[in-house]
């Protein structure tokens, strides 16, 4: 048997938790932005200084300290309008906007999405969405209780929803290829894949096939299901590809200079020998490298549109669910400063549906645009790094298989984790 499954968060890897939090929680302090205190809430940003800044996401907010020499999305986007920032493409949603209202006078019947992670927090919205706007939805959860419940939800409000639910535990990497199986032995199109569950400092370190919790779920599952996937979204083309990152990606400490193999060793932890919110950071620079290698391969190519997007700011998600108390009470304390569910799945929505943004490939989002302030470009755009990261994860997947035998999604074969009983996750 492995290890016990950390809980993921079917609701989104989303965002990034603030460093604040984590420095409270586990003195871990960085050079570009620390924890500020419930009082700064309410003092007057000094310039260079406090500044309220779109730096955390679903579970956890702060206000934070930022060093003035970095560049961060402040949360009123319409700031840049009053810059007089242009474009070619008109800029027509932004913080403030919901999933359903990027979806407005559209009608999706005939497409359909499949989402990870859908049983809470901003996959609820992301799959309430699209599923109301007339899209085929499939859902990857563990969880089964809470996927029947989203689904009774959505059909109370559109009785005549297209929803479907196959199971996959993102602890293993066996589930996660047992389910794209299943996906694509049902034959149906898949015209947008949208990876958005994940995890944040779990309280189990490793998956069920002993990989660091952070890299095994948040990226070499989604790897395996993107890879597995690819011939249906290659099918069903024009199809995109969304990739729930986060700003803490820009957080990862790597250097332009660092030789392409250091990069890839600190990206892929054999162990959690470091801070949690390091390993989130690495997890999600991981993402944001696989959805523009995909682009740079699949877009031309194949008509697979890319997306890497940060949700925003947030509440209500259980991906830190493992801090308990402390959790709850950041979620409190900082509602005024954060986006709600609706808003966060709204990015998601939008790159994953709106026509506007369907040749708008290789790009990282957040609020609903893409202009990549929060991108670590030095790092992001190493088209070499990408390169090593994916050939690294199919090496790490080629051993696994090694292993491994034949499974099936249905019923609780020998050698296939049980969600529940591998998970702390209440039903």
């Amino acid at each position: 048997m492995g290890a016990e499954s950390p809980e993921i968060d079917e609701t989104g890897s989303s965002g990034k938790q603030s460093e604040s939090f984590g420095s409270a929680v586990q003195n871990m302090t960085s050079p570009d932005i620390i924890g500020a205190s419930v009082a700064d809430f309410f003092e007057k940003p000094r310039r260079g200084s406090f500044l309220v800044t779109n730096v955390a996401s679903d579970g956890l907010t702060a206000v934070a300290v930022t060093n003035p020499n970095r560049r961060f999305q402040i949360m009123d986007d319409e700031l840049a309008a009053a810059k007089g920032e242009s474009s070619r493409r008109q800029r027509e949603f932004h913080s403030r906007s919901n999933a359903l209202d990027t979806l407005k006078d559209l009608d999706l019947s005939g497409k359909t999405f499949a989402i990870t992670g859908t049983t809470s927090g901003i996959g609820i919205e992301t799959a309430r969405a699209l599923a109301l706007k007339g899209a085929h939805v499939i859902m990857f959860n563990r969880n089964i209780v809470e996927t029947e419940k989203l689904k009774k939800r959505i059909e109370e409000e559109k009785p005549d929803a297209k929803i479907d639910f196959i199971s996959c535990d993102l602890n293993s990497l066996q589930s996660a290829k047992a389910a794209a199986d299943e996906y694509l032995a049902k034959h149906w199109p898949l015209h947008g894949l949208i990876l958005n569950a994940g995890v944040f400092a779990p309280t189990v370190k490793t998956t069920f096939d002993n990989f660091e919790s952070h890299f095994g779920v948040n990226h070499l599952a989604h790897f395996v299901l993107v890879k597995e996937l690819l011939p249906a979204l290659r099918q069903s083309a024009p199809s995109r590809i969304v990739f729930v990152s986060s700003v803490s990606s820009s957080h990862t400490g790597l250097k332009a200079e660092m030789p392409r193999s250091e990069k890839v060793k600190k990206l892929s932890p054999e162990n959690a020998t470091e801070g949690f919110y390091k390993l989130y950071a690495y997890s999600k620079m991981c993402n944001v490298l696989t959805a523009f290698k995909i682009h740079r391969d699949e877009f031309v190519s194949h008509g697979i549109s890319t997306y890497a997007v940060h949700p925003g700011t947030m509440i209500g998600t259980d991906i830190a669910r493992g801090f308990g108390f402390l959790s709850k009470f950041w979620n409190v304390m900082t509602k005024p400063f954060t986006k709600t569910l609706a808003q966060g799945a709204a990015t998601s929505v939008y790159c994953a549906a709106h026509p506007d943004v369907a040749e708008v490939s290789g790009k990282f989002w957040e609020s609903c645009w893409d202009d990549e302030k929060s991108l670590d470009a030095d790092i992001a755009r190493d088209i070499g790094l990408q390169d090593e990261l994916w050939d690294h994860s199919e090496v790490l997947i080629d051993e696994w298989r090694k292993t491994q035998k034949p499974v099936s999604t249905i019923g609780n074969e020998e050698g296939l984790p049980n969600g529940d009983a591998f998970s702390d996750e209440n039903a």
